[in-house]
């Protein structure tokens, strides 16, 4: 009883899911939170691409966005890493697919981005509470990208740029690729699912259909 996606011929599909993988190896808290989001995407009907909702890679990149943004955060960039330290390229199909998994350079950088703070402890519930609230009201608009990405593609107006989920190793490509015409309920699904926890109701009221 294992839910999971094939993909047939792509290779890049597989080096996305091992870097997936990694970051999910780092902190307990991300496979939990990860598994949670999917639940809810899926129970609230808004997990199906080939209807212009969201993907469930770009849902796992938006977590590993906000887990980056927290204060302190609770994760690296893995290919800035990578990058900073001149790690050698690793090209799949002409694209560098390059990114650390070196447990003390990790560990190093997170130190380094913390600098006199402890490190984050927050519990996976309170994370959730504070995805839903990030991306339903924090958040306006923007490119959601999970590395820094200015050395290969010029910055631009993101303004009207609504949850568009950059691609880790092919950047300028929107994984989400959401239908404009849901942009207003996929918003109102994130304010909703943080109105809920943030009034003490039980995950699994989350998951009702309908209200």
């Amino acid at each position: 009883m294992v839910s999971c996606d094939i993909s047939v011929n792509n290779v890049l599909a597989v080096v996305n899911s091992r870097l997936v993988g990694h970051y999910v190896r780092l902190d307990d808290r991300v496979r939990t939170l990860g598994l949670c989001i999917k639940a809810w995407a899926a129970a609230r009907r808004i997990n199906d691409r080939s209807r212009g909702t969201i993907s469930s890679f770009a849902l796992v990149l938006m977590l590993i966005h906000f887990l980056q943004r927290r204060d302190p955060p609770v994760l690296p960039s893995l290919q800035d890493i990578a990058f900073s330290q001149n790690e050698k390229p690793k090209f799949v199909n002409g694209v560098d697919c390059r990114f650390c998994t070196d447990a003390g350079k990790i560990r190093e950088e997170l130190a380094y981005l913390r600098g006199a703070r402890a490190p984050n402890e927050e519990d996976a519930a309170t994370l959730l509470l504070e995805f839903f609230r990030y991306f339903g009201k924090d958040y306006r608009s923007g490119i959601i990208r999970i590395r820094d990405t200015r050395s290969m593609l010029p910055p631009g107006d993101e303004t009207k740029c609504f949850l568009v989920v950059d691609n880790p190793f092919e950047v300028g490509k929107d994984v989400a690729n959401i239908d404009a015409s849901q942009q207003s309920a996929l918003r109102k699904e994130f304010r909703r699912a943080w109105s809920y926890l943030n009034q003490g109701r039980s995950f699994s009221d989350l998951l009702r259909q309908p209200d």
